[in-house]
């Protein structure tokens, strides 16, 4: 029975393929990735929000618009770049990125949702056609002093530790040089005694 669904599976996915292909008129066809390079969102510090646009059709893409409200002015500055990107020619096989550079103002959870991408699938087009870019997801955005604690230098921390530990080495070694200097001063009176 289980070999008969997977037949079935094939064939409907052959079929919905070969209509897909033939629904395409071979026009412009836009991917899109949106990607954070951050590993952590910290409160305070840039996040690099980079967009990358790929035309995997075999037409220009005009008119190519990027979309991002993703980012509300409550929860962050922007630094460099823009939210709204437009390019007027997008040629078959080629790609373009942009990088969106924001301040995150509080800590919270933030869902990184979608940006939208218009674009006309050809110079002859009318209508605009409408993609999404890759989701980032669920995203929290960290307090700068955990992030101190996690990863700072912690030197407070070993100067006071030098500090402790200084007077734990230095008197012994105090005494002990002491009596190195006391005995080899008795050594060499008594060589000069026996000469």
């Amino acid at each position: 029975m289980s070999q008969l669904t997977a037949c079935a599976f094939l064939i409907g996915l052959v079929i919905f393929t070969c209509g897909a292909a033939a629904d395409s008129d071979g026009g412009a066809q836009l991917i899109g990735v949106k990607s954070i390079a951050n590993n952590l969102i910290v409160k305070g510090m840039d996040v690099t929000v980079q967009y990358d646009i790929y035309n995997v059709g075999d037409k220009a893409a005009m008119n190519v618009q990027l979309e991002e409200d993703g980012f509300p002015i409550d929860y962050f500055a922007v630094r460099s770049g823009f939210q709204h990107v437009r390019w007027t020619r997008l040629p078959p096989g080629a790609n373009v990125s942009h990088t969106l550079i924001l301040t995150p103002l509080q800590t919270f959870v933030f869902n990184a949702s979608h940006a939208v991408m218009r674009y006309k699938v050809s110079d002859e087009a009318t209508g605009s056609t409408v993609g999404y870019t890759t989701s980032p997801g669920e995203i929290a955005v960290i307090e700068t002093a955990d992030y101190d604690r996690q990863f700072s230098a912690h030197a407070m921390d070993w100067l006071t530790f030098g500090m402790m530990t200084t007077p734990s080495i230095i008197i012994p070694f105090l005494l002990w040089y002491a009596s190195v200097r006391k005995y080899s001063n008795l050594a060499s009176h008594s060589s000069r005694k026996n000469n």
